[in-house]
């Protein structure tokens, strides 16, 4: 620049970077005069260097922006506005009054720039939380799992090596106490201090290979081959104990309930008997007045 060509610019980079391992001059040969590459992390990219130069001469038409200012639609007097502030970021030292001149004109690359610095400012100022999405398609179609597709996603966002690393270290991280509390249930003293003793007692309960953890000042790693036993006897116990509580606690229920039957049964047992023998009572009674009325009767006319 100012009298920069493509192919000048094209030599420039194949010298520069001829050998970085990043750097690609192109396909083959024969492209090595009009395209370079550049591996990225998702795969490599050819780029083609026809109209770069150009690209970065394109100038911002003032004339456009100065009918997008007068406009009586909001959205484009926002534009214009924005141009403006634009403007002035790239060259705070000169007034956006000086549209006309040179220097206050920004560039395709100038503005990318800029767009690219106010990300970094933006991630550097920010706590980032990742989402990573996989398409499981190129189509965007319910219903349909490309495997190979999947599989280059995986790849590209490099959750394999994440997954091989964590194979290969001690993702899991837990410290004296609340290994001890989690794990206590697994052998039978249940009488613990958190202590580095008690650990190994764990451990050698259960049989754990030495190579598959490693105990530090104030917490233990371990393998993920060492906590799958860990866990399955955890979630066998806990199981097994789960079902004796739910024994005992139904058996409450059912005991609660048999009771309750059992003396509603005897209340109307008492009712009902005491209601029979009333009966029986009265009808006895009623037989015995009507023998006495008769008796006296005879009694009388004799």
């Amino acid at each position: 620049m100012p009298k920069g060509s493509d192919s000048a610019y094209l030599n420039n980079l194949h010298a520069e970077f001829e050998y970085n391992p990043m750097y690609i001059k192109g396909l083959d040969r024969r492209h090595w005069e009009t395209e370079f590459g550049i591996r990225h992390y998702a795969g490599k990219v050819i780029y083609s260097v026809e109209g770069f130069v150009d690209k970065n001469r394109d100038m911002q038409q003032d004339v456009l922006f100065d009918y997008m200012s007068r406009s009586e639609h909001t959205f484009l007097c926002d534009l214009a506005k924005s141009q403006d502030q634009s403007c002035s970021n790239l060259i705070p030292n000169v007034s956006t009054n000086q549209r006309g001149t040179s220097k206050s004109k920004s560039t395709v690359s100038d503005q990318f720039r800029q767009q690219l610095q106010s990300l970094i400012d933006v991630l550097q100022n920010t706590k980032l939380w990742y989402i990573r999405c996989i398409k499981p398609n190129s189509l965007k179609q319910a219903n349909i799992y490309n495997e190979s597709l999947v599989l280059d996603q995986l790849r590209y966002l490099g959750i394999l090596d994440i997954i091989r690393i964590r194979r290969e270290g001690f993702p899991i991280h837990l410290t004296f106490s609340e290994f001890i509390s989690k794990y206590k249930c697994v052998i039978r003293n249940k009488t613990f201090s958190n202590s580095l003793n008690d650990i190994l007692l764990v451990l050698k309960e259960l049989k754990v290979p030495e190579t598959e953890w490693q105990i530090g000042k104030t917490k233990i790693f371990l393998r993920s081959s060492a906590i799958e036993p860990l866990e399955d006897e955890r979630k066998r116990i806990r199981c097994a104990n789960s079902i004796i509580i739910q024994k005992n606690w139904r058996r409450y229920l059912n005991n609660k309930n048999y009771m309750h039957v059992k003396k509603s049964i005897l209340i109307i047992q008492h009712a009902y008997r005491g209601w029979k023998l009333r009966i029986k009572f009265l009808r006895i009674r009623r037989s015995v007045i009507i023998i006495q009325s008769r008796l006296r009767g005879v009694f009388a006319r004799e």
